[in-house]
């Protein structure tokens, strides 16, 4: 008799709203013209091909468009979103631009500029290098902030009056609510904003209830993408773990013989 072999595929794996709306936008663009990408629109190298196919020129340095001609071209914020003084500069310039930017996103922009001219000192739980990140720093208007990537981090930051914290959209949950925890005794008030993405956190979750049923998991995403690493660290704390971009990386050894398979997917 052959061998039963269950398969369980993660229901939010795929594009996420932000991700799907904003490259239906570019492509939507692309058939009335040149259109170029501030950054990739995601963070996934087989999307932006076809994106490119599609007419969508993806500039990989944003800043490079404050010197650019456009010569009437359209333009397309990625759903990182960028340096304020970008979005200021198109503006200025009267350029045609679509801000594709992640709604939370756009909220973290908006809770540091806000918290920051109001005294507060910032701290973002993330990766400093991430365009996210970048780009919601440059809405802080004080000096005071800092950026941690593990709760050991907190320990550095100096006591401060006001504190208002918020995470990077795609970190893990439960690493933010240790680095809050740590963070309590590093001033008088601390304002906490859970900018997690409730997609990134409801995917976590189910990640991780999959690699509990599962004897191998497979992540697939893109190789920089920051939601689908933290998917692979989901399940490799649980039980074996692979993650792969494209169909050709998977590696028959890593399944054979397993009953039960776990597959999910970054945005």
């Amino acid at each position: 008799m052959d061998k039963v072999v269950k398969i369980f595929i993660g229901e939010n794996s795929g594009f996420c709203f932000g991700v799907k709306r904003a490259v239906d936008k570019a492509i939507e663009l692309a058939q009335n013209g040149k259109v170029y990408s501030l950054g990739y629109i995601i963070h996934n190298e087989q999307a932006v091909q076809k994106l490119k196919e599609a007419g969508v020129e993806t500039i990989e340095n944003p800043e490079n468009i404050l010197s650019s001609n456009l010569n009437g071209a359209k333009v397309i914020i990625r759903t990182h979103g960028i340096k304020k003084q970008i979005v200021d500069e198109l503006k200025k310039r009267n350029v045609d631009f679509f801000d594709a930017t992640c709604p939370f996103v756009v909220r973290s922009q908006r809770i540091v500029e806000k918290l920051s001219d109001q005294g507060y000192g910032i701290v973002i739980f993330g990766n400093p290098s991430h365009p996210e990140v970048i780009g919601v720093v440059s809405y802080i208007k004080t000096k005071k902030f800092f950026i941690v990537q593990k709760p050991e981090d907190v320990d550095s930051i100096p006591y401060m009056k006001k504190v208002a914290v918020i995470s990077q959209t795609t970190q893990k949950l439960d690493d933010f609510i240790e680095i809050v925890k740590r963070l309590i005794e590093k001033g008088f008030e601390i304002r906490v904003f859970n900018t997690v993405c409730e997609v990134t956190v409801d995917a976590q979750k189910e990640a991780k209830e999959i690699a509990k049923l599962s004897d191998v998991v497979i992540v697939i995403g893109g190789k920089m993408s920051s939601n689908t690493e933290k998917l692979y660290k989901v399940c490799k704390e649980i039980v074996e773990s692979h993650k792969i971009e494209t169909a050709d990386e998977l590696e028959l050894s890593w399944i054979s013989g397993k009953e039960k398979i776990g597959i999910v997917a970054g945005t």
